[in-house]
């Protein structure tokens, strides 16, 4: 028996495989190939970052001390709310930024990589919302009116370990020394306010302020915009048409003017401005939702879930709505920015948060009136963080639009 030896052919070699990639990934790659977008993108997280972690950066009381005998955390103890949930939501976003760029370089299907990350995104985000709602209801702030440096050099305080700035939003200096209006000096290197506190930990104070109104407001805006525009784009006809002229009704709020009156009437609650500044601004989303369903709407793809006699919850925001987001993305980075500014002009005009709360809007006004007696240096900083993060989201917007869209996106 003759063995006839055959030489492989081009059918018999394994075919090559090639992991698919999701529309995002392509996107971010895009995005990210620009040395402009990567510089925006490290200021905004540095932002974020500096408004988790600003307790421990910029306070008055020490991480530890021993006092009077005994071991104490002060930092610690003085966390307010508002520190926890920053912290607690800081920590999820971080960790959910770790999964996406860990399951980002496993090979798997899209299907299989986006269930990952849907239930780390539903654990993740169902474990900070659970301990928000434990914080809210159980935890007290706690008025912490000792002042360790003066027990310090009293003796009372050893062994103290303080922040980098040994200054809070609201600490003074007092007012024997006379340190008001201060030039930068070692000690404050930004210099001091009409009140003697130091300016360089309200600026870094001040960060969270600025994206807790940004932020907020925009998500606000965002959930309104999201619901009310897929509607519109969901139901033709008399519904889109009532719907729209309601959209030019809100549009013609003048914002600044609903502002100042609720704060002569209210006062000044920086949720309360959040909440006005985001149901007063989502109509923008809702007209780009609305565009985005009237297109897709008339897709084989929901053709076939109406056919197959899906509900409407599950048309509208498991089919059509992730089809649909990509420009609320985009907006959504143009009214955070928008949202800054708001807030720095009601902050200067003296309408925003109330003293002694840091912003920066209210630091350009306790600078001075350039007509009489302006102190620049006070102005300088607040200004240039100002500029620096709505110039960093306006880059970021207008790049992701960019990269998005499938004519000027050329990354293979």
């Amino acid at each position: 028996m003759t063995l006839i030896e055959t030489s492989p052919t081009l059918t018999d070699a394994p075919a090559p495989t090639t992991r698919r990639e999701t529309f995002w990934a392509v996107a971010g790659r895009a995005f990210w190939r620009q040395a402009r977008n990567r510089i925006a993108t490290g200021w905004v997280v540095a932002i974020l970052l500096i408004s988790v972690v600003v307790p421990f950066l910029a306070n008055s009381a020490p991480y530890t001390a021993v006092i009077n005998g005994r071991r104490e955390f002060p930092l610690f103890y003085d966390l307010t709310r508002v520190d926890w949930l920053w912290l607690i939501w800081g920590f999820a976003v971080a960790s959910f930024t770790i999964v996406l760029w860990r399951t980002g370089k496993r090979p798997l299907e899209i299907e299989q990589l986006r269930s990952i990350r849907v239930r780390w995104m539903a654990a993740l985000g169902g474990a900070a919302l659970l301990a928000t709602i434990l914080i809210a209801s159980l935890k007290s702030d706690f008025l912490d009116v000792r002042d360790y440096q003066a027990m310090q050099q009293a003796g009372t305080v050893s062994e103290a370990l303080y922040p980098p700035l040994r200054w809070g939003y609201a600490s003074q200096e007092p007012l024997a020394s006379n340190r008001l209006f201060e030039f930068p000096t070692r000690q404050h290197l930004l210099g001091t306010d009409g009140n003697g506190r130091d300016a360089l930990s309200r600026l870094l104070w001040g960060t969270r302020v600025v994206l807790e109104i940004g932020l907020v407001s925009e998500l606000i805006a965002l959930v309104i915009g999201v619901l009310y525009g897929a509607l519109m784009g969901y139901y033709v006809g008399k519904v889109d048409i009532l719907g729209m002229r309601f959209v030019e009704v809100v549009e013609a709020i003048p914002l600044l003017f609903l502002l100042i009156t609720f704060v002569a009437i209210f006062g000044r609650q920086l949720f309360m401005i959040m909440v006005i500044i985001g149901v007063t601004g989502w109509t923008g989303i809702a007209r780009f939702v609305r565009a985005e369903f009237l297109r897709i709407r008339s897709t084989d793809y929901v053709s076939a879930a109406k056919a197959m006699g899906l509900p409407l919850p599950n048309i509208l925001f498991k089919h059509m709505l992730p089809n649909g987001l990509t420009p609320v993305i985009v907006s959504f980075t143009f009214g955070v920015a928008g949202n800054i500014v708001s807030e720095s002009i009601l902050s200067f005009l003296g309408i925003g948060v109330e003293p002694p709360t840091a912003s920066w809007g209210a630091m350009l006004n306790e600078a001075g009136n350039p007509g009489e007696e302006f102190r620049w240096w006070l102005a300088l900083a607040p200004g240039v963080m100002i500029f620096l993060t709505v110039f960093a989201y306006n880059i970021m917007g207008e790049s992701m639009r960019d990269a998005i869209d499938p004519k000027t996106n050329k990354v293979e």
